[in-house]
């Protein structure tokens, strides 16, 4: 079976309503980058986390990144044993710097970019692939790239097909587990509203039929995976 290896590759901080309508606060999230591994050997990332040079350095007036020596996702694929030269591909959920700031720390992988989608913070020099609204990433069924569009113009998420449901890599597309247990447009700066809801609504259906949905900046999800997931959790997902 494909698995998943979540990789928690700094955090970043923000006030809580910049990242949810009636949030109070600030908030502290995790940033992650997921390695899909196929049961070839073959190995994908979706997302790359953030960059080294980014290390505690305002990236705007709203959020703010902290990245750990060791926390890029190189050295966090090291620590797992890959060779981060041995990734082939990485679907980037969207072009945002706490998504594709690690792009160029894995030399030989192409981009999976939604068609619609802006370059933004992604220029790392890599082959680039524009993908559309679906994709079979190997080629076998076994893993989708879907669009998921709203919270930018190209979003997109990825499943990994299981017995009973899949297992979905939302990211953005939802911030948090609680996301979709509110049926309103709860991101204030969401691209567009209307495809957020959307695509929120989608979400939620598929959790309901019995896929297990990854949000983008919440590690609860660490403490729910259902038996039978593709997910393994690691050290390496938690520090």
């Amino acid at each position: 079976m494909t698995e998943i290896l979540p990789l928690r590759c700094g955090t970043i901080r923000a006030p809580a309503n910049a990242m949810e309508v009636g949030g109070p606060g600030d908030l502290v999230l995790p940033v992650y980058a997921y390695l899909i591994t196929h049961p070839t050997g073959r190995m994908m990332l979706y997302d790359a986390g953030l960059a080294l040079t980014d290390d505690g350095r305002t990236i705007s007036k709203v959020f703010h990144s902290d990245l750990p020596e060791g926390h890029d996702v190189a050295a966090r694929l090291v620590a797992a044993g890959v060779d981060p030269a041995r990734i082939e591909g990485v679907v980037a959920s969207h072009s945002h710097f706490d998504h594709v700031g690690g792009v160029s720390l894995v030399p030989n992988a192409r981009i999976f970019l939604h068609q619609h989608e802006e370059l933004r913070d992604l220029d790392a020099g890599h082959d680039l692939v524009r993908t559309n609204e679906r994709l079979d990433l190997f080629g076998d069924g076994s893993v989708e790239v879907f669009a998921t569009p709203g919270h930018t113009s190209g979003h997109q998420s990825l499943r990994v097909w299981r017995e009973g449901g899949a297992d979905v890599l939302a990211g953005d597309a939802c911030y948090f587990c609680r996301s979709l247990d509110r049926d309103d447009a709860d991101q204030p700066y969401a691209f567009d509203k209307v495809q957020y809801l959307e695509t929120k609504r989608r979400l939620m259906q598929m959790r309901a039929d019995g896929d297990f949905i990854i949000p983008g900046h919440d590690d609860s999800f660490l403490d729910n995976i259902p038996t039978g997931s593709a997910v393994r959790v690691s050290a390496l997902s938690r520090l």
